[in-house]
């Protein structure tokens, strides 16, 4: 009886570690983000966000590569999970994203909202990879 139990014991805690391994996905900003802009039924233009947490901040970067622009500021409001960053474009021109943070369980999770540049608002939905 006592091997029965330490047996079941062992399978238990065997189940428990990869669920346990799986929800350790860190901060709910951190990774690469997807997505297209434009005005419903309008051209799209591509978005590739990489967000970055330090413990402390949230950091960022548009379209990594050689058009790469840095975040100027970047702020989570985590009651309510509204995400908020916001840059300048090569071109000069003001960017500003506000959006919620849905299915937060998901690895494949999404920020939903408004993409501002040059005081144009366009639709996103960004997509972790």
């Amino acid at each position: 009886m006592e091997t029965l139990r330490l047996v079941s014991y062992i399978l238990l805690f065997s189940l428990l570690i990869p669920a346990t391994a799986m929800s350790q996905e860190g901060f709910p900003l951190e990774g690469t983000w997807r997505g297209e802009w434009g005005v419903p039924g309008g051209e799209q233009t591509m978005a590739v966000i990489v967000m970055n947490w330090d413990g402390e901040q949230i950091s960022g970067r548009i379209n990594p590569g050689r058009n790469m622009i840095f975040f100027e500021e970047a702020s989570l409001d985590a009651k309510n999970w509204i995400v908020r960053f916001s840059s300048i474009s090569k071109e000069g021109q003001p960017i500003t994203f506000e959006g919620v943070l849905e299915d937060i369980g998901s690895y494949n999770r999404t920020i939903s909202g408004t993409w501002t540049i040059a005081g144009l608002d366009n639709e996103l939905v960004l997509t972790r990879e």
